[in-house]
């Protein structure tokens, strides 16, 4: 793919760079199939798996085929994507997907979800794997795939949201390549374990006091809660455990 094509402010294709007549009718080819198979297979998809998970996964698996049949190299995935987005869909999608990063770009994501295996991806719903991928330090040491393949069952959106938070926090400056899968698959678990707590101790709080200002600020305190986890756990030398998270609960909640 040697072309980039785009729209001036009058909707206009623009081709960026010097093509030859030949280049600009391959171009022009190229996008009016992709405006027919795009959108007859998102259409499809949707019909099928309506917008859940699968039919982001199976949409990738179908833009891989793309990445093929067209030559496009990793460096020019993102342009691809976006020239999808803006000359080829009839989906309208809002979400701001950056300008320098492919991460948020809602293709990609559907691309990478499409090279895991079809277990793990049914593991988490199409919100929380995106939430997993926009967050690339998460995601990083790539075996977080392989345990959220080997999770017993599905994980709740509010505790996955916690989740996500708390790994963000506990991975600053960590260096987890040092961990053997066993050690990384317990600081896993016990980073969902912590999130659960928060999770039902928050609501029993609110159940016992529901006029308590401190309801209102439930965000600030579950920060406060998983800063005050992993600060005991560091102070006792001892695991995440129930007494590390009554007590940095009740610390939060102060």
């Amino acid at each position: 793919m040697n072309h980039v094509v785009s729209l001036d402010k009058d909707g206009h294709l623009v081709y960026k760079g010097l093509l030859t007549a030949k280049e600009i009718a391959t171009a022009d080819e190229i996008l009016n199939a992709l405006r027919d198979e795009i959108t007859q297979i998102e259409s499809d998809l949707e019909e099928a798996y309506g917008k859940t998970v699968l039919y982001r996964y199976h949409l990738g698996r179908f833009l891989g085929e793309l990445l093929e049949k067209y030559d496009i190299s990793v460096a020019e995935r993102r342009r691809f994507w976006d020239e999808i987005k803006t000359l080829v869909t009839k989906e309208t999608r809002l979400r701001d997907e950056g300008a320098n990063s492919i991460t948020r770009s809602f293709y990609q994501q559907c691309f990478v979800l499409s090279q895991l295996d079809l277990d793990t991806v049914q593991k988490l719903s199409a919100r929380q794997w995106q939430d997993l991928l926009d967050r690339v330090d998460n995601r990083e040491d790539e075996r977080i795939f392989q345990w959220i393949k080997q999770t017993r069952e599905k994980i709740r959106e509010d505790d996955w949201r916690e989740f996500e938070k708390g790994l963000h926090l506990y991975l600053k400056n960590k260096d987890t390549s040092v961990f053997s899968d066993e050690e990384l698959f317990t600081i896993y678990n016990s980073i969902l374990e912590m999130s659960k707590f928060w999770r039902i101790s928050f609501r029993q709080f609110a159940k016992d006091f529901p006029k308590s200002d401190k309801i209102k600020s439930k965000a600030r305190r579950s920060k406060k809660y998983q800063e005050t986890c992993f600060k005991l756990k560091h102070e006792r030398r001892c695991p995440l455990d129930e007494a590390v998270f009554s007590d940095a609960f009740e610390l939060a909640m102060k």
